[in-house]
């Protein structure tokens, strides 16, 4: 008997979906989207017609203008459309994240932060990857005015090893005091960064180890893979 049998409740589609993030995303959306009276033209006809039942938590977003779903997803003309387009959407949006393309890019709305926190957990990637948007307690930099406005993210990999013998260190913690992630099984992370932020202050731990504060900066590591390592405890 599979173990879960027993420990699982609801429908096999729930099951499913549970185990599935993206699909989970895209059956979530769907669900309330092909309520609507179709065809959808654009955003704004989405918004006006969103008012007239509840509003998603994902879809909420603090001015109609501040879209967070494309345009090429418009127009949507009945319920055929919307399957393959939403499908489309939510896959490309996770693979630019996953790529750190920043399409996902201003985390204070709901699903762009959804798709930058299940990037790493989609079908046919072990990468561990997380979001870091809060700012650290020793003070992290933020970007001037002008360009908070755009919120787009920034990528770094880190790769964690033993400075003295060079063995890679998988599970690893890593956190900015608020969020708190590990390493995957080959040492690597993925970390997700809100334009907001110029540097980006993070701490690596591992038992045994002596804790290690790293500085990321936007302006020489966005995009590059950084290999960081951890001394022995005495």
């Amino acid at each position: 008997m599979n173990q879960y049998t027993d420990q699982t409740s609801g429908s096999f589609e729930t099951t499913l979906l549970r185990a599935h993030p993206e699909t989970a995303l895209i059956y979530e959306l769907a669900s309330r989207l092909r309520t609507l009276p179709l065809p959808l033209s654009d955003w704004n006809d989405l918004v006006r017609k969103l008012r007239g039942g509840p509003v998603p938590e994902l879809l909420q977003v603090p001015e109609p203008h501040a879209q967070c779903l494309p345009d090429e997803l418009f127009p949507i003309r009945d319920e055929a459309d919307l399957a393959v387009k939403l499908t489309a959407t939510i896959r490309t949006f996770l693979r630019q994240a996953q790529a750190g393309a920043g399409s996902p890019g201003r985390l204070t709305l709901p699903l762009h932060k959804r798709l930058a926190t299940i990037a790493g957990e989609t079908t046919g990637t072990a990468r561990r990857s997380g979001v870091f948007d809060d700012g650290s307690l020793l003070g992290s930099k933020r970007a001037d005015a002008a360009a908070r406005e755009t919120r787009d993210v920034w990528v770094v990999t880190l790769v964690l090893s033993d400075c003295e013998t060079g063995q890679l260190l998988p599970y690893s913690w890593i956190t900015d005091w608020t969020n708190t992630y590990q390493f995957d099984a080959n040492a690597q992370f993925i970390a997700v960064i809100d334009g907001m932020w110029t540097d980006y202050l993070v701490l690596v731990m591992r038992g045994g180890y002596i804790n290690r504060t790293f500085s990321l900066s936007r302006a020489t590591m966005a995009g590059t893979t950084q290999y960081i390592c951890l001394n022995r405890g005495v």
